[in-house]
């Protein structure tokens, strides 16, 4: 594949087409194969050596026969039970390179083992004489080494095959089938959506250094880390700024500021210190300056969408994303420095994606990295994403693309291995990213949306002839979250939403929606969790179903737009709660009100701006029609209005006509 194929095609007014998969596709990448050849390399090497003193003999053959084999110098010493341990003590270090970072693990201890096994050459041994040689074990042990190499080449060799048989009829799937356009409704939220809005807020307004109601435990990954909770609730908010309250941002943008803030807290990145030291032999606990892009790329999209839905350019501010260490050390960053670190990083790295962990490099981290880049370009028109792209998508297309339209889910930066962690079914996806590429490169979003939803129509379709005035009578099976703390229902029926709504399958999309609502809901609030699901989880759930009509890939290429028509500046929380202000019209306002979790028997003010100055407005009830209010804006185009909120008020705040003078305040 050339870098010309890799260029997005030509608009020519036509239907969108995907680009095909390579016809001849390459069994690894250009840099995955030079790591390859090097880990081959220096096993061959130390082959070689084993060789060399195996025949040397004595105490150097047992050396050598746990090169060719760790532990195989403990067989050939008739030490079975130094060799089992040795298997075992490798297992561990399989998990610590994986999950820890340890890198150096498996080949100290195969190193440990050659010289163990040269030492105990003649020692005692046990039920054995000392000295006693099992000569069998010597082909015994080559054995081991030549199936475990084989076993290995063959399976990589069959699974590319078995792949790159299906290309021919994927490409012919790719170039003729059409998929329903998504569906994309404006919702109006309902009682489940005012829950789970009030808890998201109690969770993100408490004050930044209080964590109450987040799941913490390790937080190197997997479903304790604080951070990742704190980037997809900040993800799930700012689709209902937009889509929900664009007209009213004043308790949505604290809410989105407070989740940022709260990633500066030592008890959230401490973490890399640990990783850094291990993985990198590198002390420096700067949670930016080197690799950690499933924080930097993470929470620096987290930012872009902060400001591209709320407009505010608070952390653009030098010093305004400070972090500090231990020691009194600090780390001082804004939006604009944050961005230019991922930039550094990705421009460093020898394989054009940089690490989560230490030495590990994920398709899905460095997609979400390369959105915050484009998200920062377009919020700030900077080039850091627009340079960047045709590299980043070489690496993409080169190193990680599967035969057939699959990318791999993480690579070893030191060996270029890749395998199965168990996080995604069979470690790969067609896309990635919480975007799904549909930002930084929608030729290869769409193409991956055609091939994930292959039959997926005629499988909606089934569900959907099973709603019955709206509603759907089925209920999903609980499966285990990640963190084992719990079974759940939730992710199941958030991965049907998003099918649903993906192939154009409305109805049954909010159908599943308020299934999940019964199967799941658990009548609890803050700092409990309102349906029956951990944190992160719950917030996948909400950026779900939020993400209608706008969701995040299109706010990220949208940038902030300021909202059109009456904007309600100032409702006191948590008296009150504002679930939809919108202007559909660009006069007219669409309220809704319900009380916060202090409600006030009490009226509460409401403050609203960008009205027409000197002009009159009614306030409507949109249940009943009845008249509630009317205010006359001042000559700045500013009114207020005091309101008892004792339960949902579901308003329209509309002009009348103009009167003389500026009219004064509310009435």
């Amino acid at each position: 594949m050339t870098v010309s194929e890799l260029h997005r095609p030509i608009d020519t007014g036509e239907p969108a087409r995907p680009p095909l998969l390579p016809a001849q596709p390459r069994r690894m990448g250009p840099v995955t194969r030079a790591l390859v050849l090097r880990t081959i390399a220096v096993i061959a090497f130390a082959q070689a050596v084993g060789v060399v003193f195996v025949a040397i003999g004595g105490r150097w053959r047992a050396a050598g026969l746990s090169l060719a084999f760790p532990g195989g110098g403990f067989l050939y010493s008739a030490a079975p039970v130094a060799f089992v341990l040795t298997w075992a003590a490798l297992t561990v270090a399989l998990v610590l390179w994986w999950g820890m970072s340890v890198h150096w693990g498996i080949p100290l201890l195969w190193v440990l083992s050659a010289v163990g096994a040269a030492l105990w050459a003649d020692g005692p041994r046990l039920g054995y004489d000392s000295g006693t040689t099992w000569g069998w074990a010597i082909p015994v042990v080559y054995l081991l080494a030549l199936a475990g190499a084989g076993t290995l080449v063959y399976t990589f060799e069959s699974r590319f095959r078995a792949k790159r048989a299906k290309v021919d009829e994927l490409n012919a799937y790719l170039a003729t089938a059409t998929l329903p356009e998504p569906a994309r409704p404006l919702r109006e939220p309902d009682d489940m959506d005012a829950e789970l809005l009030r808890w998201a807020y109690e969770l993100s307004l408490q004050p930044v250094d209080a964590f109450r109601g987040f799941e913490w435990g390790e937080q190197f990954h997997g479903g304790t880390v604080v951070r990742y909770q704190l980037n997809y609730l900040g993800w799930a908010l700012a689709p209902y700024a937009v889509n929900y309250v664009p007209n009213a941002p004043g308790q949505i943008e604290l809410a989105l500021r407070n989740l940022v803030h709260k990633q500066t807290d030592l008890r959230v990145w401490r973490y890399w210190r640990t990783l850094n030291l291990i993985g990198n032999l590198d002390a420096n606990p700067d949670p930016l300056v080197r690799d950690n892009i499933m924080f930097s790329g993470f929470t620096g999209d987290q930012i872009n969408l902060y400001e591209a839905a709320t407009g505010s350019t608070i952390f653009d501010e030098p010093g305004s994303l400070t972090f500090v260490w231990e020691d009194g050390r600090t780390f001082a960053y804004d939006h604009h420095s944050w961005m230019e670190a991922v930039r550094r990083n990705f421009d460093e790295s020898r394989l054009g994606f940089f690490p989560c962990e230490p030495g590990w490099a994920f398709a899905a981290c460095n997609t979400i990295g390369a959105q915050a880049l484009l998200g920062h370009d377009r919020l700030h028109g900077t080039e850091l994403w627009s340079e960047l792209e045709p590299r980043w998508r070489r690496t993409l297309e080169l190193e990680y693309l599967m035969p057939d339209g699959n990318y791999a889910n993480i690579r070893s930066t030191h060996t270029g291995l890749s395998w199965d962690t168990g996080e995604t079914p069979g470690g790969e996806y067609f896309t990635t990213g919480s975007h799904g590429f549909a930002d930084v490169a929608p030729d290869l979003a769409l193409r991956g949306r055609m091939l994930q939803l292959r039959g997926t129509p005629e499988k909606m379709a089934g569900l959907a002839a099973m709603v019955r005035d709206g509603e759907l009578s089925l209920e999903l099976p609980e499966e285990w979250e990640r963190n084992r703390a719990r079974k759940t229902a939730v992710s199941s029926w958030t991965k049907l939403i998003a099918g649903a709504r993906m192939v154009g399958q409305g109805e049954l999309a909010e159908a599943a929606q308020r299934a999940c609502d019964r199967q799941c809901a658990t009548g609890d609030t803050w700092p409990e969790r309102p349906l029956r699901v951990g944190v992160a989880n719950l917030a996948l759930h909400l950026l779900v179903r939020w993400s209608t009509p706008m969701d995040n890939a299109t706010l990220n290429l949208r940038g902030y737009v300021p909202p059109v028509g009456p904007v309600l500046r100032d409702a006191p929380w948590p008296q009150v709660m504002v679930t939809v202000a919108r202007s559909l019209d660009g006069d007219s306002l669409e309220l809704t009100l319900r009380p916060g979790p202090e409600p006030s028997t009490a009226a509460v003010s409401l403050r609203f701006d960008s009205l027409r100055p000197g002009v009159a407005y009614e306030v409507h009830d949109r249940d009943t029609g009845a008249d509630v209010a009317s205010l006359v804006a001042d000559a700045e185009g500013a009114a207020s209005l005091d309101l008892v909120v004792a339960a949902r008020r579901a308003l329209r705040l509309a002009p009348v006509a103009a009167v003389p003078g500026d009219g004064g305040g509310a009435r």
